[in-house]
């Protein structure tokens, strides 16, 4: 719970006024900005790749995994090659 909390502040101290939230097709929680993301309640860890991959590509970038806690994922959305 405190990493949670802890990924959840941090993507709020990178991202400034530019975060957003959204819902995966079964209800995950999707919070991001233009170089990161964290997506909550995927049924495992390819789904919510596959989710914070979606997001990231609408800025030509790529989902790369930083780390996991429980249900919620973070990624880092990096320039693809």
């Amino acid at each position: 719970m405190k990493r949670t909390i802890l990924l959840a502040l941090i993507l709020a101290g990178c991202s400034g006024s530019g975060l957003s939230t959204s819902s995966g097709p079964n209800g995950e929680t999707i919070v991001g900005n233009d170089v990161s993301v964290q997506v909550t309640g995927a049924a495992n860890p390819n789904a919510a790749f596959t989710l914070a991959q979606r997001y990231c590509r609408k800025n030509d970038r790529d989902a790369r995994t930083v780390s996991q806690s429980g249900t919620t994922s973070a990624f880092d959305c990096v320039k693809a090659a």
